[in-house]
């Protein structure tokens, strides 16, 4: 006995969530409204998640440009004194922070779109980040404090 009533299941019943690695190109991706049904937007969706993993590399880099460059700043005044308050309303330290939460929600997304099990979705983030890293990562070797040993 079919009891669909035309609700955003549809999607879900259409592409049902695989929890093996799969290639298909039919796929529920974040949410149930988003459903790739077609080859073409399926393939749209994967081009998306890996210039959001490239991205997601460039900001991880632009965070420790952003970093060094305050430090360097601070380091060449003479009198660098701040309070607690004045160091937590910084505008560098705020646009860190804003940063920061938009690292963290990209990295999850990224987590959760490896989570789909697809194949090509998986292939599209690990890929994306390698290139990220090809193209940023000459920044982190320029600019590596040698006393941080957690990287």
């Amino acid at each position: 006995m079919d009891h669909n009533h035309g609700g955003p299941d549809d999607m879900e019943m259409a592409c049902p969530m695989q929890m093996s690695f799969h290639a298909g190109s039919c796929e529920v991706i974040l949410f149930p409204s988003w459903a790739t049904t077609e080859a073409g937007a399926f393939v749209g969706a994967t081009i998306g998640f890996f210039l959001l993993a490239f991205a997601y590399e460039g900001l991880k880099y632009g965070r420790e440009l952003l970093h060094f460059s305050d430090a360097a700043k601070r380091g060449a005044q003479t009198n660098d004194k701040r309070t607690l308050r004045q160091a937590l309303l910084c505008r560098v330290h705020l646009i860190q922070t804003l940063l920061h939460l938009v690292q963290v929600s990209v990295s999850y997304i990224l987590m959760l779109i490896v989570m789909t099990y697809n194949c090509w979705l998986c292939l599209a983030v690990v890929l994306g980040a390698m290139c990220g890293y090809y193209v940023f990562g000459w920044v982190r070797n320029s600019s590596v404090d040698p006393t941080e040993h957690c990287n």
